[in-house]
């Protein structure tokens, strides 16, 4: 076995921001889920540790929109630490760094106790001994009522894919040495044999397959050419966790932690049958079939009080993430197609492309405006239900410090990242800027993002907080070249034309979330 334990070493890990990790992702998920948790302050004595942090892109953001936090991340791998450690030093990130460290034998001797932590990644892409001194360090060092959140390939959505998995490996492993190498001549077997019609790709494989479908070779690499890569249940990572005294209490993904929108109805009849709530995941994972897993353990979890839970939530201060013309009631869940209620979530909605506004706030205009209609307004009492359905669809976000502004050192970051993230891609790809107002990561698309960089361009130390210049055509027709340099006219007009709307449709939310446009 090699020094990686049969981890994936020779190139690097997708660079990226995941909201899941994020200890106020957390904090809500536990809330919404009925536990005990605070929400952390951007200014508060905090340290989040990132356990096998890649390049570092998720560490570099939290640290950044959060200036009183320490943020650590380990990682085994030199070239991740040595490439994390040079984009925090070009950004000037000083509360952040990162510790090489092999989870077989790292016992966090020089590492302060943490209040949170996060796996994205991790734990059934590495061997089992590096899972266990995983679980000792968390035995150790995470604090009581501290959080930690897990990813992980989930049984039985990956049933199918055992076989192609281990085809993919070994095929590609005996025809090229590098691992993007071999998992793209991996690959083109697979797809030989699905297009062949062979039936040696199991059915169950294909939703997946279809997912991998033009992915970066390097991502197909540690996705699938690690040695000890195992899916699992989820009652097999509680039990594992239950060993650092961790219990489950929910999923970053909100909407998953109600079971009406989770299950269908005859299973969901079957969840009612057993009073321990492990059935109820195991159903979810049986029926909805999704491939990937996110799972918010905490250190001694203590169940709130309807009143209580109330009380935290309401307290909270969301703004709209996204134009309020494309804000959607219909969404996704693994149970199917759902929709929200126009009545109760239209005036939110309205409301919020007004201005941000608490969640007691929010109630309380929809419970008034229902009673003048003469409703019975359900759901206006069930803050838990109205933070899961904005925030789980991803069109609100939890603002952290409204008064925050965006700083140089995030700006500098949000620059290198984006360098990194879109070299050799499309502008119409995702990317995530650090926001100090969210106290985290916003995803954006690529062009929307491009324009935002452009707009923070002048800013400095003496120019934080004063207004921006709104963009004049000849600004976007530059933005355009530098985009695409030397890209021909039509191109040009199509960017000039996706800046004006960008600016159009998103100044206002991004100016309510401390992003100046």
């Amino acid at each position: 076995m090699t020094w990686g334990a049969g981890y994936v070493t020779d190139i690097a890990y997708a660079p990226g921001y995941y909201e899941e990790q994020s200890p106020r992702r957390m904090a809500l998920t536990a809330l919404v889920a009925g536990y005990a948790a605070a929400m952390p302050e951007r200014g508060q004595d905090y340290h989040f540790v990132d356990i096998g942090c890649g390049q570092g892109f998720t560490a570099l953001v939290l640290a950044a929109a959060n200036p009183g936090w320490t943020v650590t991340g380990l990682d085994f791998n030199p070239a991740h630490i040595a490439q994390a450690r040079a984009l925090a030093a070009k950004a000037g990130v000083t509360n952040c760094r990162f510790i090489e460290a092999d989870f077989t034998r790292f016992t966090g001797a020089d590492l302060a106790d943490f209040d949170a932590a996060s796996l994205h990644g991790v734990w059934s892409w590495v061997a089992p001994e590096v899972r266990a001194g995983v679980v000792r360090l968390l035995a150790d060092k995470l604090r009581p009522g501290g959080m930690c959140h897990v990813s992980y390939n989930v049984l039985p959505a990956w049933r199918g894919m055992l076989g192609v998995q281990r085809l993919v490996r070994e095929a590609g492993s005996r025809k090229a040495a590098r691992a993007d190498r071999q998992a793209a001549l991996g690959f083109e077997i697979v797809e030989r044999l699905r297009a062949g019609g062979s039936g040696a790709i199991d059915p169950a494989a294909i939703r997946i397959l279809d997912e991998c479908a033009g992915k970066p070779a390097a991502y197909l690499a540690h996705e699938f050419m690690n040695e000890a890569w195992s899916p699992c249940f989820h009652q097999d990572v509680a039990t594992a966790l239950r060993g650092a005294k961790l219990d489950y209490v929910g999923s970053p993904r909100l909407i998953e932690n109600f079971p009406a929108l989770a299950l269908d109805e005859t299973a969901l009849a079957i969840a009612a049958e057993f009073d321990d709530p492990a059935m109820v995941e195991l159903l979810k994972d049986v029926t909805g079939a999704q491939p990937l897993r996110h799972d918010v353990f905490v250190r001694g979890a203590v169940r709130l009080s309807s009143a209580a839970q109330a009380r935290a939530l309401r307290e909270m201060r969301l703004g709209l993430a996204v134009p309020h013309g494309r804000h959607s009631l219909g969404f996704d869940t693994p149970a199917g197609r759902a929709s929200m209620s126009a009545a109760l979530y239209e005036p939110v909605f309205a409301m919020l492309a007004a201005r941000n506004a608490t969640v007691g706030a929010l109630l309380d205009t929809t419970r008034g405006e229902a009673e003048a209609r003469g409703d019975e307004a359900r759901g206006a009492d069930n803050p838990a239900e109205l933070v899961a359905m904005l925030v789980g669809t991803g069109q609100v976000v939890v603002v952290a410090d409204e008064a925050a502004l965006m700083d140089p050192i995030c700006v500098r970051l949000n620059a290198a990242m984006f360098a990194s993230v879109m070299e050799g891609r499309r502008l119409t790809d995702p990317v995530t800027l650090a926001v100090p107002a969210l106290g985290g990561g916003l995803g954006l698309p690529g062009l929307a993002a491009f324009a935002v960089l452009r707009q923070h361009d002048w800013l400095s130390e003496a120019t934080v907080g004063q207004a921006l210049p709104p963009p004049t055509r000849e600004v976007f027709a530059a933005w355009a070249e530098l985009a695409v340099p030397g890209g021909d006219a039509a191109l040009h007009d199509a960017l000039i034309g996706g800046f004006e709307t960008v600016f159009a449709e998103r100044a206002d939310v991004f100016n309510r979330l401390g992003l100046p446009c």
